[in-house]
């Protein structure tokens, strides 16, 4: 009694500290955001999963095949995880490090109960638990399926093992019902079939092939080679029509690789390459990335030879050495038999291999190494305290490791920077850096990066489509422009492709053009409410207001608090002069959406027409604290704050206007006229030149730039500028007579 005490509490001591350690390893996850690869997709775009738990979302989860893939059971676990905590990330992320530790403290007691070596059990478990490779599928939260479906897996194996011990139907249908679970999770469970199998090899012995006759156990006939097999055929049946539904929804949605994508030998040769590079980070778990470019065409053939040999090598030792030690066995195909799905024989995805694949095969390498290493240090001099130092080191390197590749996960910009460190030629860890510079304004940096992928497999359509739109942003239009008339020769009729180039030429002052392209996006999609938008605010600029309103009603019909509908009827109702009607327009546009910058400009320049400058002034605040790269605004609290005579407040915000839009001709004007007010000539002379290179058209400009060069004394470049004015507005009277001037001054 007092023994089974003492081995209980150990037993307890060690989930303990299973438990513990897994937290510690894991714990920066905690604090990590969602990143811009697969977590829209799966949480935080997705209107079905944002919609929490109801009757219509799991009917919906069961149909879905979003994401290429059918698993309503990760699907419904994400939606109740906004249902108990929105859309904060550190409770997503923190479910799925409860689901792991869950799952690390079943498999260290299942196998325990299984195998009745409690300190191989632990170190399996603590592998499994905390190591590195392990750090994707429970640090990223669309990886959820991962996580969920590991948590099955163990189930099962847990199911089997007792059905295995007291065999009946109801046990029978637990471990089933189980399975099957997992399998709507995720379809990786569609080797556990097999893995069962060799589990009635070892640690099971239920299953001697080398023997006609079955073996036998107390209290129970262990069944024959031929019901092991009989008894896995519902099991079997399941894994089949998943991977049937798996592949035709993945082949329909394009994650498939054509045949002639990769030929046969390219797929061999990587599948041989994965195996060996798992079966290194297993044991070296350095270089760890979250994408992994496929090396189609860059296979070296020594590379291949030597993976090939060390897994022949490997496994003819672990068969030669079946019957004196069948983890060997069980454990060495376990981790070939698991990664099948996987491998890149059938190629999903644009990756060559991916950490999270190894969730499960790695038990089967932690399994040869628990038992492999005592049986064969079994005449080793200091043997206990070599495997429990060597046990104790290895949970610490990899606690470390995992602690150190979990921070990695903080944020895209840090996750893909350190992707990009490890790797070579990454062109999509290139592109989706480039997206996240670009979402954070940080265009310039976005583009250097769109370039480079678009170097290493050029003619990408979404890497273009990315670039176009940081060129776009950046004021480089015609550029842009080029690359989506590219990408429109090339790929089918899209509305956010139409929409992309209405917004490029628009900003180019083609506006004719540019609702061409929003007409076009209507029609292929007449519920795209931000084509309609767009239109519906260009036809304002042309003055047909009209055709604006009527863009701002079929808006307003299918989205009633639709904040930009609002305020371009406020611009319509402005320019008719309609006061009060646009007063309520755009303060309903407010109400709709706090932080509508345009609105809140819109709206200011409204109370400045009524002579309310003080209200003026603070919605030009409002709107620059509602987003700082609303470059008009900027400009209209610089002309506010001149207003006040606090000059230096302004030229602040004038400079910041024209970094947001270099082509803003307008504010490098200001620019000038307080230079000039300030009597820093060159200065001055500097900004209407800048004024007049985003716009040679600009009367103003040449006109103030003539004035300076007047009194600088610097006449011909003076007369040069006065005649530009009058040749663009030829009755403007005052550069006339500032050019008759001129020529006085001149003849003097």
């Amino acid at each position: 009694m007092a023994h089974e005490i003492k081995e209980s509490l150990r037993q307890s001591g060690l989930a303990v500290l299973l438990v513990c350690g897994t937290l510690a390893a894991f714990f920066p996850v905690v604090g990590n955001l969602f990143i811009n690869y697969d977590d829209p997709g799966y949480i935080t775009t997705n209107s079905h999963v944002l919609g929490g738990i109801s009757l219509a979302t799991i009917k919906w989860a069961f149909l879905s095949t979003a994401e290429g893939n059918w698993h309503p059971l990760t699907w419904i676990s994400h939606a109740l995880d906004c249902t108990l905590f929105g859309t904060d990330p550190s409770f997503h992320h923190a479910m799925n490090l409860f689901l792991h530790v869950l799952s690390s403290s079943l498999l260290f007691v299942i196998l325990s109960r299984m195998t009745r070596a409690r300190w191989q059990s632990a170190f399996v478990a603590f592998v499994f638990a905390i190591h590195p490779l392990h750090v994707e599928s429970v640090a990223w939260a669309a990886e959820r399926k991962d996580v969920l479906s590991g948590l099955f897996w163990i189930l099962t194996i847990g199911a089997y093992a007792r059905y295995r011990q007291s065999p009946g139907t109801g046990r029978y249908l637990v471990t089933l019902g189980s399975f099957c679970l997992g399998l709507t999770a995720k379809p990786m469970l569609v080797t556990l079939p097999f893995v069962l199998v060799l589990l009635d090899y070892w640690p099971l012995r239920k299953l001697d092939f080398n023997r006609r006759a079955s073996m036998k156990t107390p209290g129970h006939a262990s069944p024959s080679p031929r019901q092991i097999v009989i008894e896995k055929i519902p099991f079997l049946l399941c894994s089949v029509a998943s991977s049937i539904v798996t592949y035709l929804i993945q082949q329909q949605q394009g994650a498939v690789a054509p045949a002639d994508a990769l030929t046969v030998t390219e797929r061999i040769v990587n599948a041989t390459l994965s195996y060996a590079t798992y079966l290194r980070r297993t044991f070296l778990p350095t270089d760890l990335a979250v994408f992994y470019p496929h090396p189609s065409g860059a296979l070296r053939p020594w590379e291949f030879g030597t993976a090939t040999l060390v897994l022949v090598l490997v496994t003819l030792i672990a068969w030669k050495e079946r019957a004196r030690r069948p983890y060997f066995i069980v454990g060495w195909l376990w981790f070939l038999g698991t990664l099948v799905p996987v491998i890149g024989l059938v190629q999903v995805g644009l990756q060559a291999m991916a950490d999270r694949y190894m969730y499960i095969p790695i038990t089967g390498l932690s399994i040869m190494i628990a038992w492999g290493l005592p049986a064969l240090g079994r005449e080793w001099r200091f043997r206990r305290p070599l495997l429990a130092g060597g046990f104790t080191i290895a949970v610490i390197l990899m606690g470390w490791a995992t602690h150190v590749q979990a921070a990695y996960w903080r944020d895209n910009i840090t996750l893909y920077g350190h992707a990009l460190s490890v790797t070579s030629d990454n062109y999509f860890i290139q592109n989706n850096l480039g997206v996240a510079l670009a979402d954070s304004g940080r265009h310039r940096e976005a583009v250097a990066h769109f370039r480079e992928a678009l170097r290493i497999p050029p003619d990408r359509v979404k890497v273009r489509a990315n670039l176009a739109r940081s060129l776009a942003a950046l004021g480089e239009r015609r550029e842009a422009l080029d690359h989506y008339k590219w990408i429109y020769a090339r790929v089918r009729p899209d509305p956010r492709l139409h929409t992309n180039m209405g917004d490029a030429l628009a900003d180019e002052g083609r506006i004719d053009e540019a609702i061409a392209h929003f007409l076009a996006a209507v029609r292929l999609d007449s519920t795209d409410l931000m084509a309609r938008g767009k239109l519906a605010e260009l036809y304002a600029r042309q003055s047909k207001l009209d055709e604006a309103k009527s863009q701002c009603i079929s808006v307003l019909r299918m989205e009633p608090d639709n904040s930009r509908a609002h305020d371009v009827l406020g611009i319509v109702a402005g320019k008719l002069n309609q006061n009060d009607e646009a007063l309520r327009e755009f303060s309903e546009a407010i109400r709709c959406d706090s932080q509508n910058a345009d609105a809140l400009n819109d709206l200011g320049v409204l109370y400045g027409r009524l002579g309310k400058e003080a209200e003026a002034f603070e919605m030009y605040q409002r709107a620059v604290r509602a987003d700082s790269g609303h470059w008009g605004a900027h400009f209209r609290l610089g002309i506010a704050l001149a207003k006040r005579k606090r000059f230096d407040e302004a030229a602040v915000h004038w400079l910041l206007a024209t970094r947001l839009n270099p082509a803003f001709s307008d504010a490098y004007l200001n620019l000038g006229r307080l230079s000039s007010m300030q009597g820093k000539g060159e200065e001055a002379l500097r900004h209407y030149a800048e004024a007049l290179t985003s716009d040679a058209a600009n009367v103003q400009a040449h006109f103030e730039c003539g004035n300076l060069l007047v009194s600088l004394g610097r006449l011909e470049e003076a007369e040069t500028h006065f005649t530009a004015a009058l040749r663009l507005a030829p009755t403007f009277g005052a550069a006339r007579s500032a050019l008759e001037e001129v020529h006085r001054l001149q003849h003097h």
